[in-house]
C-alpha cells in the first residue's frame, strides 16, 4: 500500500524526502537509515574553560552536520518542515542518553531562541524538539522534563557568518538564568540543534553555572565537522 501512497502524495502534494528530494511523505527509507543517530563527544578546540571547571560538561552530538542529516536539519530550520521535529527528536534523545546516571531524573534546558528567530520561524524550534525528545525519554522510563531556565540578558548579532572568536564574543554574557524556587535533584542537560563552535552552548553552561545549576552535559542533534 505504501508503494502506492507515496507516489500519489508526491504527484498531488509534491511530497519530497527532506534528505534526497525523492518521493516520500517525509524521509525515504534510505535517508532514514543514513541519518540514524550515532552519539559521540564533540569537544571544541580549544576547549573552553567553562566546559572543564569546576566539573566537566561533555558535549555530545547524535551525528555530523553534513550530507543527508544537514539537508534534513536545513529543511526543518529554514524551509519550515516542522514535521521533522519528531524525526530529529530521536537524535536529540540519543544525545541525552550518554549523560544519564542510573535512575536520576533529568531536566533538558534548551538554549534560548532570539526574538528575531522566533519571529522569522513562527515558533521556538529548539524548545519544540527538546519537548519531543523529553517525551521519547519518558516513554522508555526516564524521568525527564523540559525547563526554559534561560533567557536573553541583552540583544546579540546574528551568529551566521561570524568566525569562532566573534561568535563567542557576540554571546559572552548574553544569557541569564531565570529565577527559581528551591533546589532540583535533576541532572541538567543543555540542548541545542547544531554545535558549530560551541559558543551558544558554552554561554548557556556559563549562565546556569553562575546561578548554581551546573549542567552535566550538552546534547545536540548534529555537530559541524571541524576543518583540519
Amino acid at each position: 500500500m505504501r508503494e502506492l501512497i507515496v507516489p500519489a502524495a508526491d504527484l498531488l502534494l509534491g511530497a519530497r524526502c527532506a534528505g534526497c528530494g525523492g518521493p516520500a511523505l517525509l524521509l525515504c527509507r534510505a535517508c532514514g537509515d543514513i541519518v540514524r543517530p550515532d552519539p559521540r563527544e564533540v569537544w571544541p578546540r580549544p576547549v573552553p574553560a567553562q566546559l572543564t571547571r569546576p566539573t566537566r560538561v561533555r558535549p555530545v552530538a547524535a551525528g555530523d552536520n553534513s550530507g543527508v542529516l544537514r539537508r534534513v536539519v536545513l529543511a526543518w530550520k529554514e524551509q519550515g518542515v516542522s514535521r521533522l521535529t519528531d524525526v530529529l527528536a530521536h537524535h536529540l534523545a540519543a544525545a541525552v542518553v550518554p549523560h544519564l546516571h542510573g535512575s536520576s531524573p533529568v531536566a533538558l534546558v534548551p538554549v534560548p531562541t532570539s526574538r528575531r528567530s522566533r519571529r522569522e520561524r513562527g515558533c521556538d524550534l529548539v524548545d519544540d524538539v527538546a519537548r519531543s525528545a523529553a517525551r521519547l525519554l519518558v516513554d522508555v522510563g526516564i524521568d525527564t522534563v523540559t525547563v526554559q531556565a534561560l533567557t536573553y540578558a541583552r540583544t546579540t548579532a546574528d551568529q551566521a557568518g561570524l568566525d569562532a572568536m566573534s561568535r563567542h564574543d557576540n554571546l559572552a554574557g548574553a544569557f541569564v538564568a531565570r529565577p527559581r524556587k528551591g533546589m532540583s535533584p535533576r541532572r541538567i542537560v543543555v540542548v541545542d540543534d547544531i554545535f558549530t563552535t560551541g559558543a551558544t552552548a558554552v554561554e548557556a553552561v556559563r549562565a546556569l553555572t553562575a546561578a548554581g545549576r551546573r549542567p552535566v552535559g550538552i546534547a545536540v542533534i548534529a555537530a559541524t565537522p571541524r576543518r583540519s
